[in-house]
């Protein structure tokens, strides 16, 4: 009965998460077709319906001018439709077509457009509560014995890291501090530079190595690690494509796996109690596995922005992931990326019940990354979306005269099944590959 009851809660519960991932996504769509209604009804356009969803109305609401406001059966986008929007009607002064291209251009233009500004105004709220790790402060610093004895310069608490060797941390392309400092050896020098009170300091530091000395052991028969000063407690094995950590006196050990660069945290219990420490692994000829700590001394944390700051990194951060969806696409066409790696709106759904699940900070993050994706994805001059409607009417403009209204209307009715037919392909090899 108690195993019937804890199914029927995770159910319940998971329902729940998928019912507020929607409805996060609605909303973002919501913004969206707000955009186009907002500069129909500045610039005098004549709006029919208002809808988010599609299918049939479950809520819908008419006003007196004979504007509909609609709630739809299926949470799969939204529209606004104008008069006139996809015929000719040269006798109606208040039909889209018969509005002037630059006021059209505007219409199309701001459903992107309020994307964008939604995710700037996320992104300055999630930016202050919670910051990111493109820019980071120290929290815990441990200056090096090198620093102690010869009173060199050395990070202090509260620093705000923001280069290194003079190249900015950077999220597009995957720049961040402790992947900088990676690249450095034992021994190397680096300047990192910092804010501290007000000023922009470069400071020049050596990779500080945590204490990881080891030595061969022949009743052991085996290279043994001391960490920390610890006693030579700790051994390696090669567990398939993972390690294993072993302390001699818990010899179930420890399977963790490496990053990209061979980067790996760990935590080992010590005489002195737990500690978490951050290591290279590496299969040496004869594989022999080595161990060798990446430590630099300071542990650091997200640095919370102030509001102007916020605001001002806010576009940075913005079209900074403008640039790396992109990016995306360009690696998706070029076959560069696997078309399994992408998602659907079924997809999205899911990724936002996810994190919705973990924290507050997850889903704030998601959904500016989310609203960009919309507004990127909507700019692109494909048959049915905005970029493509903006394209027919910058032909128009400049010739003087509309392509043929249903020829048009096919292209973006070919388009728009292509579409859907693309999103439900997407989402069933994503989930099934």
């Amino acid at each position: 009965m108690a195993n019937l009851l804890l199914s029927a809660s995770g159910f319940f519960s998971s329902v729940l998460y998928i019912g507020l991932a929607i409805c996060v996504l609605l909303f973002m769509i919501m913004i969206h077709e707000l955009g186009h209604y907002t500069a129909g009804k500045i610039l005098k356009f004549k709006i029919n319906e208002f809808s988010i969803g599609f299918g049939k109305a479950i809520f819908s609401r008419t006003k007196k001018s004979g504007e509909k406001f609609s709630l739809r059966i299926f949470p799969l986008g939204g529209y606004c439709a104008f008069e006139g929007e996809d015929e000719d009607k040269a006798d109606n002064p208040e039909a889209f077509n018969s509005q002037k291209p630059w006021k059209r251009l505007i219409v199309l233009f701001m459903g992107a457009f309020f994307n964008f500004l939604s995710a700037i105004i996320f992104t300055v709220i999630f930016l202050m509560a919670f910051g990111y790790n493109d820019r980071v402060q120290v929290k815990e610093i441990q200056t090096p014995t090198y620093v102690q004895e010869q009173s060199l310069p050395w990070l202090k608490e509260g620093d705000v890291i923001h280069a290194v060797n003079g190249k900015e941390t950077n999220f597009v392309y995957d720049e961040y501090f402790v992947t900088m400092v990676a690249n450095y050896d034992v021994g190397e020098d680096f300047v990192v530079s910092v804010y501290r009170d007000g000023e922009d300091l470069d400071i020049t530091i050596q990779k500080s190595w945590f204490n990881c000395a080891s030595k061969f052991d022949a009743t052991e028969n085996k290279t043994l690690f001391a960490l920390d000063g610890v006693n030579y407690n700790y051994y390696i094995e090669k567990d398939g494509d993972n390690y294993k950590v072993h302390n001699k006196n818990t010899p179930t050990g420890q399977t963790f796996t490496t990053n990209d660069e061979g980067l790996v945290t760990v935590k080992f219990v010590t005489e002195a109690g737990t500690a978490q420490e951050t290591f290279f692994v590496e299969e040496l000829a004869g594989g022999e596995i080595t161990i060798s700590s990446a430590k630099i001394g300071v542990i650091t944390q997200n640095y919370r922005y102030g509001f102007f700051e916020a605001l001002g990194a806010s576009f940075r951060f913005c079209f900074g992931w403008a640039w790396k969806i992109l990016m995306i696409l360009w690696q998706l066409i070029s076959g560069q990326i696997a078309i399994t790696n992408m998602g659907g709106t079924v997809t999205t759904i899911v990724t936002i019940a996810e994190v919705t699940q973990t924290n507050i900070a997850s889903l704030l993050l998601l959904i500016p990354l989310i609203s960009i994706n919309l507004a990127v994805f909507n700019l692109l001059p494909f048959p049915a979306l905005d970029g493509a409607r903006m394209v027919f009417v910058l032909i128009e403009w400049i010739r003087r005269k509309p392509i043929n209204r249903k020829v048009e209307g096919t292209i973006h009715f070919i388009g728009l099944l292509a579409l859907l037919l693309l999103v439900v392909i997407i989402d069933i090899l994503h989930f099934v590959i």
